[in-house]
């Protein structure tokens, strides 16, 4: 009886392993070397206003190329998610400002910004199913 169920646990471990799914992103325009990428996955409009994501990843620069840089995380649930990804270029993990105009590059998953205020949450989700996924992000610098 005991060896059944870990029988079936080891499937069932085995199983998911396989079938999961990965998103990888793919980030440009960055800028230089300096620091990392945060990216924070977002999985309500609630969560991105109060600034608190589901799940927070680093891309380390040391791959870029020609101002891009990109990742695979194989660890993020199926879900609907808006990705906002920071380039923490003095690596505190915090957005920094100057005259309350952001001093390090942003962007959001399949949208560019170019207004001044946040965009809104629906304007860059998705949906991460069981396939692989692929989003872009280009960085956008405002000083």
């Amino acid at each position: 009886m005991k060896t059944t169920f870990l029988s079936v646990m080891f499937i069932l471990i085995v199983a998911s392993v396989v079938m999961a799914q990965s998103i990888t992103v793919k980030v440009s325009n960055i800028r230089n070397t300096k620091g990392n990428i945060k990216v924070a996955f977002f999985t309500s409009e609630h969560e991105y206003e109060i600034e608190k994501p589901k799940y927070m990843r680093k891309i380390s620069k040391s791959s870029m190329k020609n101002g891009e840089v990109t990742a695979t995380f194989k660890d993020i649930p199926a879900g609907k998610y808006g990705v906002a990804v920071l380039d923490d270029e003095n690596a505190n993990g915090d957005m920094d400002y100057s005259f309350w105009m952001p001093t390090e590059g942003f962007g959001f998953s399949n949208y560019y910004h170019s207004g001044m205020s946040k965009p809104d949450y629906e304007n860059f989700t998705f949906t991460l199913g069981k396939e692989d996924k692929t989003i872009k992000v280009k960085f956008r610098y405002i000083l």
